[in-house]
């Protein structure tokens, strides 16, 4: 009421109130899951630390060095060791992909469970985007797929880009009356002259804290005015950002559902061939990124590949079927052992993953973040790597030595499960460091903590014992 007696539009004296309240206190945080089939090689992927210091550590010095494409950006980069997911005395070689990132024991059918996304979208009141680059092949075992969960049933994720991208962003390319409410709001809410928003402020400099986020908004948007945020930058994007790799996908006309195998392909006996495979990974991880650049999603997950993929991996060098041919293959080498050449293949497929979110997901949210003027957009992301096993050939859900992998001398290099965040989570989070567990940890501490990070703290989860208190600020 005391903007609308400022003389401001009634539509928008309303919008900045309700804009305000629902905002939180400080810059806005996003995450991103990415799931990576079928675990590493970890002589291939375990970073090298110098002496005893956790925080000095090399990406690019494990032989193949899967996390090499990290390395010039480890100052956003954690690398996890020493956790566990649920009880891998009772988990199967593949049907832990239904369960790893939830709160569930049950590793059996189609139990109701919640994974982390849902957990924290719903303490946040806001529904997780779920985006996939892969369709499992008819006939296919309908569990391995099943990743994301709301806590009534399994969440397919979106296949299509083209789908997905439309969906995020169509009403940006919509007519005024079809913009999205929060974008017209923000969008007069710039419009507003610097008289006006001085004006407001003067009114509201005696309101409590909690209505003082009013404030807060009105000085941000003084803030852009005044060229904060690099010049020329919105609280969110007005137009749909490019997605030249979607669009690239429209203009071939796929199909909504492209797998890569046959419904015998667990047998063994055909190779999955998708060459538009890369493209879709690429287009995916353009929706994820853009829509986390302009808060269209504040959680996004992207399934790069089903547990059990065929996928055949020649795009990347590889020319091999990824679950049988690629990721079943030991012993791996120490460093006084030769490179087991099956392994090296191994490396490469998964260093290409890496490669992947370097170029579609990191390297995209390295740029000013308009919603937090003097901040990076990654600096306020936490994106989490995770697979559903550590190693492909043993299947081992908590870390492991494997004594005919390591035979002597040693020194040998146990088996973790590859987990990594990369980004501060608006500050919440300390960089640039390996934390290592000295016993298996349940991975469910990872995930509170990582709800904490959010600002949507959570009592328990799964069989969580607490937090990873070494990573909160």
């Amino acid at each position: 009421m005391r903007a609308a007696a400022l003389g401001l539009a009634a539509p928008v004296a309303f919008n900045l109130s309700r804009l305000a309240v629902a905002a939180p206190v400080g810059p806005p945080k996003r995450l991103l899951i990415f799931h990576m089939p079928h675990g590493v090689p970890n002589i291939h992927y375990n970073p090298k630390v110098m002496g005893g210091d956790l925080t000095q550590f090399a990406l690019n010095q494990s032989f193949e060095s899967i996390l090499a494409p990290l390395e010039p950006y480890k100052q956003y980069v954690n690398i996890y060791q020493g956790f566990k997911y649920a009880d891998p005395n009772k988990a199967g070689p593949h049907i832990n992909a239904v369960n790893f990132l939830t709160d569930s024991t049950d590793l059996i059918g189609n139990v109701p469970r919640l994974s982390i996304d849902h957990a924290i979208g719903q303490k946040l009141g806001v529904k997780p985007l779920n985006l996939g680059a892969s369709s499992r092949p008819l006939g296919a075992v309908t569990l391995y797929p099943k990743v994301f969960w709301d806590g009534t049933g399994f969440i397919e994720a979106e296949k299509n880009p083209v789908k997905a991208a439309d969906a995020v962003f169509g009403g940006l390319k919509a007519a005024p009356t079809g913009v999205d409410p929060d974008i017209a709001a923000r969008e007069a809410l710039l419009d507003l002259t610097s008289g006006e928003i001085q004006g407001l402020q003067q009114e509201l400099s005696s309101l409590t804290a909690e209505q003082s986020k009013l404030k807060a908004h009105l000085d941000a948007i003084q803030a852009l005015r005044s060229g904060g945020n690099g010049g020329g930058g919105v609280l969110s994007c007005t137009t749909a950002p490019p997605l030249p790799n979607v669009e690239k996908i429209r203009a071939l006309n796929m199909p909504d559902v492209t797998p890569e195998g046959m419904p015998n392909w667990y047998l063994g006996d055909y190779q999955g061939d998708n060459p538009n495979f890369p493209l879709i990974l690429a287009a995916q991880m353009e929706v994820a990124a853009q829509a986390i650049a302009c808060n269209a999603a504040s959680i996004v997950t992207l399934q790069a590949m089903f547990s059990t993929s065929q996928m055949n991996f020649k795009f990347a060098q590889v020319n091999k079927a990824h679950h049988l041919e690629i990721s079943h293959q030991g012993p791996e080498m120490n460093p006084d052992m030769p490179s087991n050449p099956a392994v090296t293949d191994y490396a490469i497929a998964q260093r290409w993953f890496t490669q992947q979110i370097v170029d579609g997901l990191v390297k995209p949210l390295l740029v000013d973040d308009p919603a937090a003027p003097g901040t990076k957009i990654i600096d306020n992301t936490i994106i989490y790597v995770c697979s559903e096993i550590a190693d492909g050939q043993y299947h081992n859900l908590a870390t492991q030595d494997v004594p005919s992998y390591h035979p002597d001398p040693q020194p040998y290099t146990p088996m973790y499960i590859p987990l990594i965040t990369i980004g501060g989570g608006g500050g919440a989070l300390k960089t640039g460091r390996v934390v290592r567990s000295a016993v298996d940890r349940p991975a469910t501490d990872l995930y509170r903590t990582l709800a904490q990070a959010m600002g949507a703290p959570l009592m328990s989860f799964g069989d969580s014992t607490g937090l990873v208190q070494e990573v909160l600020t």
